[in-house]
């Protein structure tokens, strides 16, 4: 076939080219030009980030017909056979496929003889944590003492699975995911040159499905043109990467953030209806409470959220009714409910639950504020809990969405309810610093009465039922079960 994609079309020819990673691209060149190249080098990175490109740009400032030099020209012959990979002189290896310790061998007896028409006699092996124990105990000594006018370049992107004495004798250099101010000038620049119209929107979409490579991110655009051409709209990008369409994420966590569980539900079937994968939706409703949160406590948040400027105001808009603590809370449930999703029968019924866990989640509220309750309660004085009273309760038993979480916008309350008492209403800084007081004076008396079997046997009882007290539970099962998590992983 004649066509060439773009991920080798527009592979970087010089150190110059190299996207982001310009630590090791500027190193190696000034190693080449003052002579200090060691003979081993190690790449180390993620998928997709220029290992094999600056291999092979190393490869051709050495045998460059004006090189040694940072720039090869990249039309004499050396350099055109090392691009199409046809050079006697640099021999491409993959490890993932000679792993053994004969494929080691064969790399011994070839670098015993010298370049030829070449400067340098180049072996890049790529994906060398692939290689077995035995193959690398045998390049040990060729790597320590290797012959004159010969290098090696290694690629990996698990270098922990490097044996230590191998990792002795080379010199490592990390590569690093690209960003997203990278990988979206490097589509612009494509865009223009190939004359593709595609939108802002479409592009972050692209650099957030890419996860930090340059490879993939174009790979995806070629997937486009090839399904859509040179013209891109959102819903024909959408439609061909098969993403989760961002309106939905919107539609689902809506409903969540005013507790209204039935309309949430809801929209959590019809994203599923629509051929949302489970998985993939659940980590964009992830992304969208962090972005959330993001947009709350920062006051220009748009460095931080990969997002068009519209779309950070409208999260700031949207997040500036619900206080961060809300925010926090709901990423962390929803976090919890999603490592479950890979070992229910039915991940789509297991993240509808999740969704309505959101929903009828019960209000947070400071940890002094349920110990003064808690400490009024033990002292046997009265304490109106939240949600027993005739009014609308957050998180109440029915989870008919009735009553808002806290911070978000109030909805009109019909003829039957009534407006929230004084006992009901949330408490000021004066009132909260009161109430503590009373509780550290409380606690004081119960601490110097006389033990009472009695009493205690009946504070018991109304412990174990009193709403409040259930909250509390439930609020510190939620920290305890992170811990948990935390420690297991």
């Amino acid at each position: 076939m004649s066509y060439e994609v773009l991920a080798r079309r527009w592979r970087p020819r010089t150190f110059d080219d190299v996207v982001g990673q310009r630590h090791v691209s500027v190193t190696l060149g000034n190693a080449v030009m003052s002579g200090r190249l060691p003979h081993a080098i190690l790449l180390a990175g993620p998928r997709g980030v220029g290992k094999t490109s600056l291999a092979r740009i190393l490869a051709r400032s050495l045998n460059c017909d004006k090189g040694p030099t940072e720039k090869p020209c990249g039309e004499c012959r050396p350099c055109i056979e090392i691009a199409n990979s046809t050079s006697l002189d640099v021999q491409e290896i993959d490890a993932a496929s000679n792993t053994g310790i004969d494929d080691v061998r064969e790399i011994r007896e070839s670098i015993r003889f010298s370049a030829s028409p070449g400067k340098f006699r180049i072996f890049i092996v790529d994906e060398v944590h692939m290689l077995s124990k035995p193959a690398f105990n045998a390049l040990l000594k060729t790597l320590e003492e290797p012959p004159p006018q010969s290098l090696f370049v290694f690629a990996t992107t698990d270098p922990q699975k490097i044996p230590a004495t191998v990792l002795s004798r080379v010199q490592r250099f990390d590569l690093r995911r690209l960003g997203s101010t990278e990988l979206l000038a490097l589509i612009g620049e494509i865009a223009a040159a190939e004359e593709i119209e595609i939108p802002e929107s479409v592009q972050r979409a692209l650099v957030r499905e890419a996860d930090g490579s340059a490879r993939d991110v174009l790979t995806l655009l070629d997937r486009l043109l090839a399904g859509v051409g040179n013209k891109i709209s959102e819903d024909a990008a959408s439609a061909v990467l098969d993403l989760v369409d961002r309106k939905m994420v919107r539609d689902i966590l809506a409903p969540v953030l005013a507790c209204d569980a039935p309309t949430a539900i809801t929209a959590v079937r019809n994203a599923l209806a629509h051929g949302a994968d489970p998985s993939r939706l659940a980590a964009e409703l992830l992304a969208e409470l962090r972005n959330l949160l993001v947009a709350r406590i920062v006051p220009d948040a748009s460095a931080l959220i990969d997002a068009t400027h519209d779309e950070v105001t409208e999260l700031a808009e949207r997040a500036r009714e619900h206080p961060p603590e809300t925010l926090q809370r709901l990423f962390r449930v929803l976090l919890s409910r999603v490592q479950d999703l890979s070992f229910a029968p039915r991940p789509d019924h297991a993240l509808e639950m999740a969704i309505v866990r959101l929903a009828t989640l019960p209000d947070g509220e400071a940890l002094t504020s349920l110990i003064a309750r808690l400490d009024a309660l033990e002292g046997g004085g009265p304490t109106t809990p939240r949600g027993s009273g005739p009014g609308p309760a957050r998180g109440n038993s029915r989870g008919d969405g009735g009553g808002s979480r806290r911070g978000a916008s109030e909805r009109k309350p019909t003829a039957s309810e009534r407006k929230p008492t004084a006992s009901e209403r949330k408490p000021t800084a004066s009132e909260r610093k009161s109430t503590v007081s009373e509780s550290k004076r409380v606690a004081e008396t119960n601490s110097q009465r006389q033990p009472d079997p009695e009493t205690d046997a009946r504070i018991k009882r109304e412990v174990k039922t009193n709403p409040t007290v259930l909250e509390a539970i439930e609020v510190l099962d939620a920290e305890l079960r992170d811990v948990r998590i935390s420690k297991t992983g």
